[in-house]
């Protein structure tokens, strides 16, 4: 990270329950069973497996949307600690309350996305159907406390009392969504066999924290070097190469490189806006692929500021298409680091970084577009 005058401003992640990280393991443990995931190589025979053997492989699509909607449950979770953080203090503030409830619309709107597709197929069309029904109830209330007025502070305690309590129905949802998943072996695009997830060692950790001063014997940081990570020229030192600005439903933007622009005088990328979209990502700054390995926690990290205060949106894509994490930030005119962490269920060496523009039309610029593994403690 570059500069230690940098504000951070982390997503309140909490800890998912302990259910939805039984569940994981459950996953990542289906997968080695099964070789990860991977077909044998040419004449090795099958590894053998406890279980029997699974039926034919499922659609791509919907096992996508079964992994999708599995990560947003477990974000959906953590932002029951979320909550209760911003109704239990001594004088709630009907904003914070605010904030976190539309960062639940934001799972809420991938949610119901990865549950119309289970629609479509026959097999986990129930599945779907309870999904969706799940989701619109949440969004109902969250939706009804954010139509309320900022000033009145106890509907939007009540509000999110009543959210936490819809989000505790989230295990058996899990449970299906788990079982759906195991029942099923996907193969992964990588030919490689391997039984154990990410067998080579992990990237050098960056320093741990933008506000922590470098060691006195170490030579000062150049602003100038890129920040260690999976994503290509994540600090824009090499101008916009690696990286597409993507627009949809009639908006209308550009996208320059802009070298002092960053932290420290560091690069950055500047994006302005000229016509808007509705969508989130329907302007939307795309990083170029990256390997991301089963079963491995990372941490996303973006610096960002605006020209006026705004939301902006930070997902991961994967190969084919979908988005499987992501996470809604309030950004303000100086600049700040967003972070969340992300659990990858599934081997993909195609995943990108989204960073959406949607829903404003003010300028946004972008540094440091990092995505690593979490370190151990």
């Amino acid at each position: 990270m570059k500069g230690s005058r940098w504000r951070e401003a982390a997503s309140p992640e909490s800890i998912a329950s302990v259910l939805v990280g039984l569940i994981a393991v459950a996953l990542i443990a289906t997968q080695a069973l099964a070789g990860a995931g991977r077909p044998p190589a040419a004449g090795q025979s099958p590894s053998l497996s406890l279980r029997p053997s699974p039926s034919p492989t499922m659609d791509a699509a919907v096992r996508n949307a079964l992994a999708t909607a599995l990560i947003v449950n477990q974000s959906l979770a953590g932002r029951i600690a979320d909550l209760r953080g911003a109704i239990e203090v001594e004088a709630p503030v009907a904003a914070d309350i605010a904030a976190v409830l539309r960062m639940v619309n934001g799972d809420l709107t991938i949610g119901r996305e990865a549950a119309g597709r289970l629609l479509l197929a026959d097999e986990t069309e129930a599945l779907g159907r309870d999904l969706d029904a799940f989701y619109d109830a949440v969004a109902a209330r969250t939706n009804e406390t954010l139509g309320t007025s900022i000033r009145n502070t106890q509907a939007y305690v009540d509000g999110a009392a009543a959210v936490i309590e819809l989000l505790a129905g989230l295990a058996p949802l899990d449970d299906r969504l788990a079982d759906a998943l195991a029942r099923r072996a996907p193969p992964t695009r990588s030919p490689a066999p391997t039984a154990i997830p990410s067998a080579s060692p992990p990237p050098p950790s960056p320093s741990p924290s933008p506000t922590v001063a470098p060691s006195p014997t170490a030579a000062p940081p150049s602003v100038s070097a890129a920040p260690v990570g999976l994503v290509p020229n994540s600090g824009f030192e090499g101008g916009l190469s690696g990286w597409q600005l993507v627009m949809t439903d009639g908006a209308s933007a550009t996208v320059a490189h802009e070298p002092g622009g960053g932290p420290d005088g560091s690069a950055a990328a500047r994006v302005d806006i000229a016509t808007g979209s509705a969508a989130r990502s329907g302007i939307s700054l795309i990083s170029s692929s990256m390997a991301m390995d089963t079963g491995v926690t990372y941490v996303v990290e973006v610096a960002v500021r605006a020209a006026s205060p705004r939301e902006v949106r930070v997902r991961l894509i994967d190969g084919n298409g979908q988005t499987t994490t992501a996470r809604v930030f309030q950004v303000t005119t100086a600049w700040q680091v967003v972070r969340f962490d992300a659990k990858q269920l599934l081997a993909d060496h195609d995943v990108r970084v989204g960073l959406d523009l949607g829903r404003s039309d003010a300028t946004v610029w972008f540094d440091q577009v990092t995505v690593r593994q979490a370190t151990t403690p």
